[in-house]
């Protein structure tokens, strides 16, 4: 599976969101939806990158029904999916909005998730992006529309190594039952080398579990969503984001 741990953020809000399938040996094959499991809906866009940007949106209405959904981009340790820089939109069960929020797992330590802005309405892009700083080789920092969100980082190992991801997200908690539903625009999907020039668009195939869709709408911009959603037992249809970068 892939490497988000966003489950975190249930205990975190309580008290107060890696690669594919086949590069995390972490997370057995199991069911999708129910008994803890995630399920995903997007691209791993190649490892070595310095840097991953995109504008994300939430399309229509959540309907979250246990554990939590999101929209991020991040870049993710390809060897073990036990390190990470994320940052995105999710909801937890009874959320009619998104928040913004970045996720941090160091090598060998535990994941530290924060929570940046609440209230993101259905139809509301923001722009985010997880770069390397350009004369200091495996620290990142995260950005929020051109604005940094985070002091540098350190993620030992990750100079030229890491993967970059983009990604709809669903963990459908501790319970069985249908999927969460969601949909997530991603636009002007750009990742970047040492120069910070944009090397490509959306390349290779999406991933996509079972009851969730990539819809690409361009090189650089695409859909990620619930096929019935939780409870509309209908393929939905959403209109592509207002401009295809």
């Amino acid at each position: 599976m892939l490497h988000s741990r966003i489950s975190v953020t249930v205990a975190v809000l309580a008290s107060g969101a890696a690669l594919l399938a086949a590069a995390s040996p972490s997370r057995a094959a199991g069911p999708i939806c129910g008994e803890g499991t995630y399920s995903y809906a997007g691209f791993a866009l190649g490892s070595g990158s310095h840097g991953v940007s995109a504008t994300i949106e939430q399309i229509g209405s959540l309907d979250v029904r246990a554990g939590h959904v999101a929209g991020w981009i991040g870049v993710v340790d390809p060897v073990t999916g036990n390190a990470w820089l994320q940052v995105g939109l999710s909801a937890l069960p009874g959320n009619a909005t998104s928040q913004i929020y970045y996720e941090v797992a160091r090598p060998g330590g535990a994941p530290v998730y924060r929570d940046v802005r609440r209230f993101i309405a259905s139809g509301e892009p923001h722009r985010f992006a997880v770069l390397e700083l350009a004369r200091r080789p495996g620290w990142w920092r995260v950005w929020v529309d051109g604005v940094p969100m985070t002091a540098p980082i350190h993620l030992r190992g990750s100079h030229n190594r890491w993967t970059a991801q983009v990604l709809g997200e669903s963990w459908a908690g501790a319970t069985t039952g249908a999927c969460n539903g969601y949909a997530y625009s991603f636009s002007g999907v750009s990742l970047y080398d040492a120069a910070y020039r944009n090397l490509a668009g959306l390349g290779g195939v999406a991933r996509t579990d079972p009851d969730y869709i990539v819809t690409r709408y361009s090189r650089s911009s695409f859909l990620a969503a619930s096929i019935s959603g939780a409870s509309s037992g209908s393929k939905p249809a959403y209109p592509p984001p207002a401009k295809n970068a």
